[in-house]
């Protein structure tokens, strides 16, 4: 018989699982919208983590390369992934010849890059995409109800020199970590100084969530929708679910 914590263990393995899967659904629905069939072609997996997506990209029988920065964080996934292909590597100075890849993804990793960073890393994104080849970005938005990683109500609407403060008083601890949201002008500007042409794809992400209010993890955000679908205001929801949600563009080599 399983023991508590191993059955909590368990339980979270496979929330993550199932996630993974949601993301990687709406990854490929985003790629596909854009005309673009991830499906063929090497892809790189940039900041893959444990390797939760990497694992789902093969079970679809996508052609994958993990790139993570963090050794044990690349251990873990090799151990989650035995048949993951996975490489040490900084996303600004990666180790692959020049266009070697037909698609690129970025799941929630930008906001982990110091903004200073975040047009070396595209601009060796763009150097690694073949011609016309897509990069995949979701990262968190400034504007996002629930900080993501603290999950803070409305942490990164304040000045960024409050946020450790706030950080402080709510969970009786500094911030373990420094974030870096986007705005969707900032990441336009991103991709104009990179090269990239870019399709602001959020509408697709805001739809799941309103379409199914299962994915939405607030349970005040998620109460907030349900009324406004029960009054009829589900285009109200939609508009008001791409302000606040995480920003999806796909990118285009020039």
């Amino acid at each position: 018989m399983l023991s508590g914590v191993n059955r909590k263990t368990t339980h979270y393995r496979q929330k993550l699982s199932v996630r993974a899967r949601q993301r990687v659904n709406e990854v490929v629905a985003c790629l596909k919208l854009a005309g673009h069939d991830p499906e063929t072609g090497l892809l790189l997996d940039l900041g893959c983590g444990w390797g939760h997506i990497h694992r789902c990209l093969l079970e679809r029988g996508i052609e994958a390369v993990g790139v993570e920065l963090n050794r044990e964080v690349l251990h873990r996934a090799k151990k989650h992934v035995p048949k993951g292909s996975f490489v040490l590597a900084d996303g600004c100075n990666l180790p692959f010849v020049s266009e070697c890849f037909t698609t690129v993804i970025s799941n929630d990793v930008l906001e982990h890059v110091p903004y200073s960073l975040a047009n070396p890393l595209l601009s060796d994104v763009h150097r690694t995409l073949k011609e016309n080849g897509r990069f995949y970005i979701s990262v968190a938005n400034k504007y996002q109800i629930n900080e993501p990683h603290t999950l803070i109500p409305f942490l990164t609407w304040f000045p960024r020199p409050c946020w450790n403060s706030i950080h402080k008083f709510v969970r009786k601890a500094p911030l373990s970590e420094e974030y870096y949201p986007y705005t969707l002008t900032m990441l336009k500007g991103c991709c104009r100084q990179t090269d990239f042409s870019y399709t602001d794809f959020t509408w697709v992400y805001a739809s799941k969530k309103i379409s199914k209010l299962d994915y939405i993890g607030n349970p005040a955000v998620k109460k907030v929708a349900k009324a406004l679908k029960k009054f009829g205001l589900t285009r109200c929801a939609q508009i008001v679910a791409e302000k606040v949600s995480i920003i999806v563009f796909v990118c285009t080599k020039k």
